[in-house]
């Protein structure tokens, strides 16, 4: 006699997510202010550096953390866009297969993307200071091994304060005390590689410790087959945006330069706060699965478009002003470069609801691959163009205007196959 097969115990499921405005409101207050600590620690580092170091090693440390931040775009393998949906509707098996294959798929492409990186800073920069831009691309390329996106899955903003953003501020923090006591500038980048490589593995290890060392190969090819899209969609933005820096430096005096780069660093602020909504809301607006997307979408858009106008006027009212505070009068911006700037903040925060949520969460990735490679073309000659013609400004207006432009082909696209979607009687949700 045959026995019936065992019936398979259902997977476990992760525990339910609180909803409502209250919960909601904490989600966001919580996601907002781990990316606000962890903009305090460059911002104690860089106003020592821009004012005990010579220009050329404040150029340096710029473009190694451009050119880093673009390869960790490429080698974060559109995690950062693709996995936070997943992760929300993962059971708690599921999650830890996640985080074991994400290792198993970045951590080659790292390895490459971060020797071109380390490369291409040291050509790019100043000759005697060709040590620290290769070291400062190296650290910020770590950027893509980062488990961030696993926790805004989750819906948890504390574990990233923990294992991300306190170790980097401990390594700025110290790399501070050396630089004030007269040491070298290249202790920042390296105490800033151990702290972004020992957080993460901490993570790894303690959520996916088993799974680390069995690479599921169905899984890595799934994986390599559904993210390339937002793999050359991040990385196009990366190129215009992170890349700005290297591309104003090569075509404008290094007055000029310094002087974006000064904007540049107040710009982050804006992203962070925007990234931060993003982050908080990303995997929020999929857990109310198919009835409830488009209630969510809503506010998702109207929570955006109302902190972009914010940045927007902030940035045009206390730019000049801040970025004096931060970096001293000599590299400080002026009022049309702040507000180029300023539409920028705004462009992002449209392209963030839009594209990265929305486009992202009903499964079109080609769309949105399609308008960021379109803006970012657009965007990179506009960096050079007005960067050459009219320097710091010029750049920060062809920055701005070209993430409006992409925001706003975003939005409609979003309308057009959401409606195609709902006249067809397809799912609204895909992962």
């Amino acid at each position: 006699m045959t026995l019936p097969p065992s019936p398979q115990p259902p997977p476990i499921l992760p525990p339910v997510v609180a909803s409502g405005p209250l919960a909601l409101g904490k989600r966001i207050v919580s996601f907002a202010i781990i990316p606000f600590l962890s903009l305090l620690a460059p911002f104690i580092f860089l106003p020592v550096l821009a004012r005990v170091a010579s220009t050329d090693v404040w150029v340096a440390i710029a473009l190694g953390q451009s050119v880093g931040g673009v390869a960790a775009l490429i080698a974060g393998f559109g995690y950062p866009t693709l996995a936070p949906p997943v992760v929300a509707v993962a059971s708690v098996e599921g999650r830890r297969n996640l985080l074991a294959t994400s290792v198993h798929v970045r951590l080659p492409v790292w390895a490459v993307a971060a020797v071109v990186a380390s490369v291409g800073a040291a050509l790019l920069a100043p000759e005697a200071n060709r040590a620290e831009a290769a070291a400062m691309a190296t650290a910020m390329s770590l950027a893509a091994l980062a488990p961030t996106w696993y926790w805004i899955g989750v819906g948890r903003a504390l574990p990233i304060l923990w294992y991300e953003v306190l170790p980097r501020m401990a390594a700025t923090l110290a790399a501070t005390g050396i630089l004030l006591l007269d040491g070298p500038v290249i202790w920042y980048p390296l105490l800033l590689a151990v702290a972004m490589l020992g957080g993460p593995a901490l993570v790894y290890v303690r959520n996916a410790a088993g799974e680390l060392f069995t690479v599921d190969s169905a899984e890595v090819k799934s994986i390599l087959h559904r993210h390339p899209p937002a793999v050359i969609a991040e990385s196009a933005a990366g190129m215009y945006n992170s890349l700005a820096v290297a591309i104003v430096t090569s075509v404008t005096p290094a007055i000029q330069a310094a002087n974006y780069i000064s904007g540049d660093k107040a710009y982050r602020i804006g992203q962070y706060s925007v990234g931060a909504l993003g982050n908080a809301l990303q995997g929020w607006v999929v857990e109310a699965r198919e009835g409830g997307l488009g209630r969510r979408l809503r506010i998702v858009i109207s929570l955006h478009a109302a902190l972009g106008l914010a940045g927007l006027a902030a940035f045009a009212l206390i730019g000049p002003w801040l970025t004096n505070l931060l970096f001293g009068a000599a590299v400080a911006i002026d009022e049309a470069t702040a507000f180029g700037f300023g539409v920028a903040i705004l462009g992002i925060a449209l392209g963030t609801a839009f594209g990265r949520i929305g486009l992202i969460v009903i499964g079109e990735r080609k769309a949105f691959m399609t308008c960021v490679l379109a803006a970012s073309a657009v965007g990179a000659v506009g960096l050079f163009a007005g960067g050459a013609l009219w320097g710091a400004a010029g750049a920060a207006w062809a920055l701005g205007i070209t993430e409006l432009l992409s925001g706003l082909a975003q939005g409609t696209v979003l309308a057009a196959r959401w409606r195609r979607r709902r006249r067809s009687g397809k799912p609204l949700l895909h992962h």
